[in-house]
């Protein structure tokens, strides 16, 4: 393109993004509202960061300053023109062993909920599509509540329809953990899929309006979910694994399944789900992280000499030590971009249609977003780069934000 060409794309594809309504299905920004910021930022996409992280509460940021880390805060929202975000109550799985699930949703929820409050002219709750578009017509940004992890529900029904009553939109019926009634797509199955508690899950979040998110669940359990759910599910944060096959993503057979239901899949901004080759090599590197720190955890075992400190204490300095030194060693792999991204939608879009694709970039749950993604104030870059690949406008905007208010509304209504 000409200079004059390349900067009348540009003007157009900003009009464009800032007259839509942009909407995002997933942050785990809220934990980083509560939580020390050593603890929080970029550990969603590392399950290995996650074994031993318990968050200690209102020792977070401030999100309504421009932070000069993170994904999100609000004038970067505005910036990015991200009209609506789905605000994700992550619950670690460490939690379980500690009977806690339900006390750090609540926490989460909470802390959204009290920030919205503090700032009622930029921001409000979103619980159905009109209050979204209503929001947006105001020049506000929609907040919508939703909850990752489905053992957040404590295996109790009741809990469920507490956290809808909450405000709650979407629950993940998984996370990196397999729970009691449904089996993750990165941990060993023991359900089969859903069990028949996993089913009246289902068949009760259908019942309330809540939309089914198959994110993170396993191949078994999405298929069981497709043959339960009577409304459109939810991918909120998946990729293509025909672009790159890390289990996070989902398979083309799923994508068309996902279009046959009505659903929608929004796209992942995690650069190991984003292109393969990176996928591989953190593979490698972390496969070998992890023989260090066992054949550490063997010498200790076997020293007679006094060679080796045997104490619980010096391994866990030195284990840390050799996940410091990975965490480096990993940083500088070479990166995908924005267009290694837009890839993904575009082979979604060849698969399941232009109806069923939308953006879900798990901002503040990566440690780092595609270079071009750096932070929300890049959306408007994903506008641009479909205008250039020949999207119409009408198309764009069903991805960057109608698809999935569709199926917010066909789930829980006007």
């Amino acid at each position: 393109m000409t200079n004059k060409k390349e900067q009348d794309l540009k003007d157009k594809a900003r009009k464009l993004h800032f007259d839509s309504i942009v909407v995002d299905t997933h942050a785990d920004t809220i934990s980083r509202m509560i939580d020390p910021p050593n603890n929080t930022h970029g550990i969603h996409d590392d399950p290995d960061r996650a074994r031993d992280h318990f968050p200690i509460e209102d020792q977070g940021v401030d999100i309504s300053k421009r932070l000069e880390d993170g994904h999100l805060d609000l004038p970067r929202i505005f910036e990015g023109g991200l009209g609506v975000q789905w605000w994700s109550c992550f619950v670690y799985s460490g939690y379980i062993a500690k009977k806690e699930t339900v006390d750090r949703s609540l926490v989460l929820i909470d802390a959204l909920k009290r920030f919205e409050k503090m700032h009622p002219e930029q921001i409000g709750l979103a619980l159905t599509a009109e209050d979204c578009r209503e929001m947006v017509k105001q020049g506000k940004h929609a907040v919508v509540p939703c909850i990752e992890g489905g053992h957040a529900i404590n295996d109790n029904l009741a809990v469920l329809r507490q956290y809808w009553d909450l405000g709650v939109r979407y629950i993940t019926l998984t996370h990196f953990n397999t729970n009691n009634w449904a089996d993750s797509s990165t941990d060993a199955a023991k359900n089969n899929g859903l069990s028949l508690f996993g089913v009246e899950v289902v068949k009760e979040m259908n019942k309330l309006g809540m939309v089914v998110d198959v994110s993170h669940v396993s191949d078994k359990t999405f298929w069981d979910t497709i043959e339960v759910v009577n409304k459109p599910l939810m991918a909120s944060h998946s990729s293509s694994w025909e672009v790159c096959k890390h289990p996070r993503n989902m398979k083309d057979d799923m994508l068309k399944a996902v279009a046959t239901n009505g659903g929608v899949v929004c796209v992942n901004f995690c650069p190991p789900f984003v292109s393969e080759q990176l996928r591989v090599e953190s593979n490698n590197l972390r496969n070998q992280m992890w023989e260090e720190i066992e054949d550490l955890e063997r010498m200790a075992k076997r020293s007679r000499s006094g060679h080796y400190d045997r104490s619980a204490e010096f391994i866990k300095e030195e284990t840390s030590k050799i996940q410091q030194r990975y965490r480096i060693i990993m940083s500088d792999l070479e990166q995908p971009t924005l267009s290694d991204t837009v890839d993904h939608i575009d082979h979604m879009v060849k698969v399941a249609g232009i109806d069923h694709v939308g953006l879900g970039s798990d901002f503040d749950g990566i440690a780092n977003g595609p270079v071009g993604l750096e932070d929300c104030t890049k959306f408007p870059s994903i506008t641009e780069e479909l205008m250039r690949r020949g999207y119409a406008d009408g198309d764009i905007q069903k991805i960057i934000g109608l698809n999935t208010m569709r199926v917010m509304e066909e789930n829980i209504g006007k």
